[in-house]
């Protein structure tokens, strides 16, 4: 690992760490301080989200035209993925701005603000969270199928490497694979608490970005390689 893998990876788990101790010990300085609105885990999962979003901005712009189009459209999905979770998490600025919000998300959102992860769909007078839908359980879905899945099969299955690489996938790293599941265990498991999916995001971002900065096929990326549809 390189110098900023480990100091990324050392605040990560001293952070979801500390999450987990202040939520057993004072749950009241968890919800109200450490997991709040506009405070640090939120911030830190927006910078996160922003890195990862000029990372693959710039993959997309350095690699146009040396790689296919599954290629880049990969790439780009990455860029506008990261893109949108960045702004989604600080409700687009409107905290920041000041702006009022539209009369639609007054009206749908759980927290009256710009945004779309916190919508509510009613369906048969049942209400129903798109945060909790999509992107809490579609989520952990596509993540059980990255890890268990596509990752044994990349690493063991040559034309398996070879078709993943040709669409631009980053894969994971050991460590990587085990800060996913640890930022799940702490989170999901030992921490009682309605907050505990901020520190999922938190955790979650920051391994999500030393993902897509630091994959197993780095190569793929690099402007001098190519993948072996290029080739």
């Amino acid at each position: 690992m390189t110098r900023v893998e480990q100091a990324v990876l050392a605040f990560l788990v001293l952070f979801v760490a500390l999450g987990a101790y202040f939520a057993y010990v004072d749950a009241a300085f968890f919800r109200n301080t450490y997991t709040v609105e506009d405070g640090f885990t939120e911030w830190c999962t927006f910078l996160a989200l922003f890195v990862t979003f000029v990372v693959c901005a710039r993959r997309f712009l350095t690699l146009r035209g040396m790689r296919s189009p599954r290629f880049l459209f990969i790439v780009g999905f990455l860029t506008l993925f990261s893109l949108f979770g960045a702004g989604e998490e600080i409700s687009w600025g409107q905290r920041i701005i000041g702006f009022e919000s539209p009369e639609f998300f007054v009206d749908n959102n759980s927290q009256q603000e710009a945004g779309i992860h916190n919508l509510e769909i009613t369906i048969d007078d049942e209400s129903y969270k798109l945060n909790r839908i999509v992107f809490g359980r579609g989520l952990a879905i596509l993540f059980f199928i990255y890890l268990a899945v596509m990752t044994p099969l990349y690493r063991r299955v040559p034309a398996v490497t070879s078709f993943i690489d040709g669409f631009g996938i980053p894969m994971p790293r050991n460590y990587q694979i085990l800060a996913y599941l640890f930022v799940v265990a702490v989170a999901e498991l030992l921490i009682d608490s309605s907050k505990r999916g901020e520190i999922t995001e938190f955790g979650g971002s920051l391994v999500f970005m030393l993902n897509v900065m630091y994959p197993q096929n780095a190569a793929i990326f690099r402007s001098e390689e190519g993948t072996s549809e290029d080739k």
